[in-house]
């Protein structure tokens, strides 16, 4: 569960990561559990819930960056930009509820068999 995703503001590169810890850090800023907080993503999220969102995933590769700070690379990215790299790195963190129905499972939708031990 961690997903990257890089962009350019201005003349900088920056990289977003995604992961458990980000989540995690989320989670206790924002008072959203996972699900919440993508859905408030997807439900024409607030500037500063966007802001807080990209200030956390900017905190791997570019660690102390501010909640102001992470605005001035939001605004030199533009709109587009911004939600281009936040939805190409929450994609990568998160499998599709098809990969998550499938994990563990063989093609018929069964446990994969074990073998026994010694009948190599």
């Amino acid at each position: 569960m961690r997903g990257e995703a890089s962009f350019k503001a201005g003349a900088a590169s920056f990289t977003l990561v995604f992961d458990i810890n980000v989540f995690c850090e989320l989670e206790d800023e924002t008072g959203l559990d996972l699900p919440a907080l993508i859905d408030h993503i997807q439900d024409k999220p607030s500037m500063k819930l966007l802001r807080s969102i990209f200030c956390a995933g900017l905190q791997n590769h570019h660690p102390k960056t501010s909640l102001a700070e992470a605005g001035e690379i939001m605004s030199d990215a533009g709109m587009d930009g911004v939600k281009d790299a936040l939805s190409r790195a929450l994609k990568a963190a998160m499998p599709s509820k098809a990969e998550i129905a499938d994990d563990g499972q063989s093609a018929e939708g069964k446990a994969p068999k074990r073998r026994k031990a010694g009948t190599g």
